[in-house]
């Protein structure tokens, strides 16, 4: 079950990391407007892949591997 829910929170984090991505270039494309909604998009798709990302790496923090020991 952990590896699966690592897989879902790495695919939304490149997804929404993709998405800040290209709605920063949309609003980078297009000045003058005074519409901020593709800087919104892009500012909150960016702190949802930060927060997968990060979910990921405190899922594996003080996880001890089990060593087996055979004689």
């Amino acid at each position: 079950m952990s590896k699966g829910l690592d897989v879902i929170y790495v695919v939304v984090a490149v997804v929404a990391f993709g998405v800040a991505i290209w709605q920063l270039y949309l609003f980078i494309q297009s000045p003058g407007t005074t519409t901020n909604s593709h800087l919104w998009i892009s500012i909150v798709a960016a702190v949802v892949a930060l927060a997968c990302g990060i979910a990921v790496i405190l899922r594996h923090v003080n996880k001890e591997e089990e060593i087996h020991i055979t004689e």
